[in-house]
């Protein structure tokens, strides 16, 4: 972000990510700064998933994890 501008998260505060587990592997989804941020978005899409059925996903939340 530049420093003007404000009331944003940068990239670097995105603290949770929402996963999509299937039978291939995790596949990202979003990044949210905060807990129930990422969880209402979990629900929504978990909600999606049940009523247009392609085959096995589920999606979590879990702990962006930094790069060193």
């Amino acid at each position: 972000m530049n420093g003007g501008q404000g009331g944003g998260v940068g990239l670097n505060e995105l603290r949770y990510e929402v996963v999509a587990v299937t039978l291939f592997g995790k596949l990202a989804a979003g990044r949210f700064p905060t807990l129930e941020q990422a969880e209402q978005r979990v629900r929504e899409l978990n909600e999606w998933a049940e009523r247009h059925p392609r085959g096995y996903a589920r999606y979590v939340v879990r702990p962006v994890q930094e790069r060193e």
